[in-house]
């Protein structure tokens, strides 16, 4: 269940989509992509045939394990979602080497910046995908943040999440370190300046990624997932990409 809000806006934001839906599950499509399953009573609601007409498909580890079997011409990677243990006490640091600098939704130059962090050399995102962010339901202005090297007061770093009012749930979206500076404790330090952020208000706090860097940052292993896709296919999101 933790991707499912990250993956909602991704589908609501976008044109190319579809939803089928009975009385015992529900399961979202975008871009022949199986994105979203979710059933009441934990059964696999999808026949064989229809899977493996699909490009790719994202289900939890022991329904795609109960099917892979069957499946043809697909590649899996498996990932672990992340919840937020509450009761970890955070390890304080004695100097701040960089300062929290709020995004200020204004300045065009933040925009910038920010596709800049992501981008890391590519052209995946510009300013304006960075804006379209803004206009989703889960967007949370308090979230968004840069750090700034105190030294030279250069944006280094870059988080921006998400809050879903209707579950009281954070999820951490897009972490981001310029090369130069990665290895240098700025990752943890945009973990826990988001979880102070966001802690008084969230019931749950998640993200999926890499899992030793989370677990040092006070989250724990909750579901493991699967990615899987055939071979050529490429994911896009229409919402926010060019």
């Amino acid at each position: 269940m933790n991707s499912i809000p990250t993956m909602l806006r991704i589908v609501n934001d976008s044109s190319n989509r579809c939803l089928k839906s009975a009385s015992l599950f529900k399961w979202y499509e975008y871009n022949n992509h199986l994105l979203i399953y979710y059933s009441v009573d934990e059964m696999l609601h999808i026949s064989i045939d229809e899977l493996n007409a699909l490009d790719g498909i994202c289900l939890s580890a022991e329904m795609y394990d109960s099917v892979k079997m069957d499946l043809i011409g697909f590649n899996a990677s498996y990932n672990w979602n992340l919840r937020y243990d509450f009761d970890y006490v955070e390890k304080k640091c004695d100097v701040l080497q960089y300062s929290v600098v709020d995004f200020d939704f204004s300045n065009k130059e933040h925009y910038i910046k920010a596709a800049t962090l992501i981008n890391n050399g590519s052209e995946w995102l510009n300013e304006k995908n960075i804006e379209k962010m803004t206009k989703y339901a889960a967007f949370d202005p308090s979230l968004w943040f840069f750090l700034a090297d105190r030294q030279n007061q250069e944006l280094v770093a870059l988080s921006i999440s998400a809050f879903d009012k209707s579950v009281r749930q954070t999820d951490l979206d897009w972490i981001y370190v310029r090369s130069d500076y990665q290895g240098k404790g700025v990752g943890r330090e945009l973990i826990l300046e988001t979880i102070r952020r966001c802690k008084d208000k969230s019931d749950d706090i998640c993200v999926g990624g890499t899992v030793e860097f989370y677990r040092k940052c006070g989250f724990y292993n909750y579901e493991l997932w699967t990615w899987a896709v055939k071979d050529g296919y490429q994911f896009s999101a229409s919402g926010i990409q060019p």
